[in-house]
């Protein structure tokens, strides 16, 4: 017993960065969009890792602009307060924090960083869907599936970006035939807990990056079968889709809530199943294309689940519109950050009642100006250079979903997106050990100045 938990200690002393920074995406999605008093802690403890570290070989085009990003809402938020610290630019220097440390890790350690992702979302996943039933067994009546992360659309891009990291993890030939069989069980529960979260921009953003993937996959393989492929992936999403959507009805529309426990019985069953149902496809060709057409249907419940959606989607284009009005105010710093909405409310426009705009890129250049928009953009296309085996379809879709959500407004998603999507490859400049010292200190010691303030109010 002894020799195992010296063993233990010793795989955590070798593996050191890889499990902090797994201890830290396990923090940060749970805490919502701006936990200062949290994400100051998990910055300060990232910070002390870091300055162990000497040179680190990093991507400039992404970890600059991540840099320059926050300094300059930083600049924006003490012109327009007085304090570097009044906006979410200062919380958001925790992602060049975290770049780095990825950075630190060889790729044996980013492998097994993206494998303890895909294992927390299929926990966190799971977790959703009994919480789901339970709640709407309670309560007398369903509502969509908002999970650990406390809201159904940042629930829904986690559990895409989910997908699609498990779908890399697939493709990796060395993984162990046991540990495959484990992630293959979690696919199922990634997808049922998806739809229940009814989120229409993840299910889009859903669509845009399977787009990709089959794009990708067509370079590698012919069309017949990257077509087989495609309706291999469609019509287990279907499925998936079409358990999660029975599992909200019968919680919701049925008058008669604890029905729902019937349907998350027959979920398990289709968990259990998992490999029968994908060798059945694999054998049966034709039927994939079949019960991937089944997935229109799905489709078409999840408008008529949600009709307001189309309401939803027309007022996020006139929050937007809105948005473009104010883009031009100050195009240097910005009008500063969290007054979008207090302007909002007194000018002549409708009044949205929410503090961002649900286009992330949009919100950023209203309230921090003109040069943080264009570093954003920089690393998209930078990202989007590249030359990896990682596939991008899981970051396209994030960036998708930002366009028409606010999720990069979340931390815990974001970097969530950053370690999923990590890819050493590609060219990478030296910085010295001084220099990232330097940047460590500097950086916890403005964190610690955060969570004093935080702590107490001062």
């Amino acid at each position: 017993m002894i020799g195992r938990i010296v063993t233990m200690f010793d795989w955590v002393l070798n593996h050191f960065i890889m499990v902090i920074l797994f201890i830290s995406l396990f923090i940060l999605t749970l805490i919502g969009s701006a936990d200062a008093y949290t994400i100051s802690i998990v910055a300060i403890l990232l910070c002390v890792v870091g300055l162990t570290e000497k040179d680190i070989l990093v991507d400039p085009w992404i970890f600059f602009p991540l840099v320059v990003y926050s300094l300059i809402g930083m600049i924006s938020s003490y012109i327009i307060y007085g304090d570097i610290t009044q906006g979410y630019s200062f919380l958001h220097m925790i992602f060049p924090i975290v770049y780095l440390l990825i950075a630190c890790i060889d790729n044996r350690d980013l492998l097994l960083l993206k494998r303890l992702c895909v294992l927390w979302a299929g926990i966190v996943a799971a977790y959703g869907i009994i919480e789901s039933v339970r709640g709407a067994v309670i309560r007398g009546g369903g509502r969509r599936l908002r999970g650990l992360l406390g809201g159904a659309n940042a629930m829904g891009i986690f559990l895409v970006l989910s997908w699609f990291a498990l779908l890399d993890l697939e493709q990796d030939q060395e993984m162990p035939s046991g540990l495959r069989v484990c992630f293959s069980y979690i696919e199922p529960i990634l997808l049922i807990a998806l739809s229940m979260t009814l989120s229409m921009g993840s299910f889009v953003a859903m669509a845009v990056g399977i787009l990709w993937y089959l794009m990708e996959r067509r370079k590698q393989c012919s069309k017949k079968d990257t077509y087989l492929f495609a309706c291999m992936m469609l019509a287990k999403a279907s499925l998936c889709f079409g358990v999660g959507l029975l599992m909200y009805l019968a919680a919701s529309w049925t008058g008669v809530p604890a029905s729902s426990v019937f349907i998350l019985l027959y979920a398990v069953a289709v968990v259990v199943c998992w490999q029968e149902f994908r060798c059945f496809l694999n054998a049966y060709p034709r039927m994939s294309a079949v019960i991937a057409m089944c997935g229109i249907l799905a489709a078409v419940v999840c408008i008529v689940i949600r009709p307001s959606a189309i309401d939803t989607f027309t007022e996020r284009l006139e929050m937007m519109r809105n948005g473009l009005g104010y883009l031009g105010r100050n195009p240097l710093l910005g009008v500063g950050q969290y007054r979008w909405r207090v302007l909002n409310l007194h000018d002549s426009d409708k009044y949205f009642n929410v503090w961002y705009i649900h286009n992330s890129l949009l919100h950023v250049g209203v309230e921090m100006g003109w040069i943080a928009i264009g570093m954003l953009l920089i690393i998209v296309v930078r990202f989007f250079q590249k030359k990896g085996k990682t596939s991008k379809a899981g970051f396209l879709a994030f960036c998708f979903h930002n366009m028409i959500d606010i999720a990069f407004l979340f931390p815990g998603l974001t970097v969530f997106a950053m370690m999923t999507a990590a890819d050493p490859t590609g060219r990478r400049k030296k910085i010295k050990g001084f220099i990232v010292k330097m940047f460590f200190s500097v950086t916890a010691i403005m964190f610690v100045q955060e969570f004093y303030s935080s702590l107490f109010g001062g």
